[in-house]
């Protein structure tokens, strides 16, 4: 017996029906969950001066060879994870959609954070546009390939910003980021 494509590897196209109505909620549910977590990170994090002060020796200095996370918070639950990124003048994050809901909030600096749109028959991304993210903005990211981005540190200061993923910290280094190619233009 041959497997259904479905089986083999591929995802078959829900677009209307019951399945279709399911799939479009999930989306929007997903959506929904990212905007109210980083609502969280607006309401519990008023003053990010205190949270930097409580980190510890050495962790804003970051690495000049790429941006570093630092994991300052572990839920024992395994629900979520959140880490304090460290961009140095010119560090940026490949192009990538997220595994996982993702939240973030920049502490200091300011991030340039590019905008892409997928393109499933090219399997590719297009840059769309772009945004500088400033100190005390907050935004966030629902799973998949329907935001794409790079966030990076385009000034000649440091900057750091702190995250939150959907994901045990045992799972931040595959669990988070869903590379994606490119097309340039």
């Amino acid at each position: 017996m041959q497997p259904s494509p479905a089986a083999a590897g591929s995802t078959p196209a829900v677009h209307a029906g019951p399945l279709g109505q399911l799939a479009r909620s999930m989306e929007a549910t997903f959506a929904h969950s990212a905007r109210m977590v980083a609502g969280n990170l607006d309401s519990c994090l008023p003053d990010a001066d205190t949270l930097l002060a409580c980190l510890p020796p050495g962790a804003l200095l970051g690495s000049p060879h790429a941006y570093t996370r630092h994991l300052v918070y572990a839920d024992p639950l395994a629900r979520f994870s959140a880490m304090l990124l460290v961009w140095r003048p010119g560090q940026s994050s490949p192009v990538h959609g997220h595994r996982t809901w993702c939240a973030y909030r920049v502490l200091h600096g300011t991030l340039s954070e590019r905008h892409y749109q997928w393109n499933p028959s090219t399997r590719r991304a297009t840059q769309t546009g772009s945004v500088e993210r400033r100190a005390g903005a907050t935004f966030s990211v629902p799973a998949g390939l329907q935001h794409i981005h790079a966030l990076g540190n385009a000034s000649d200061a440091v900057a750091v910003s702190l995250h939150l993923y959907g994901v045990d910290q045992d799972h931040i280094s595959t669990g988070v980021n869903l590379l994606v190619d490119t097309i340039d233009t």
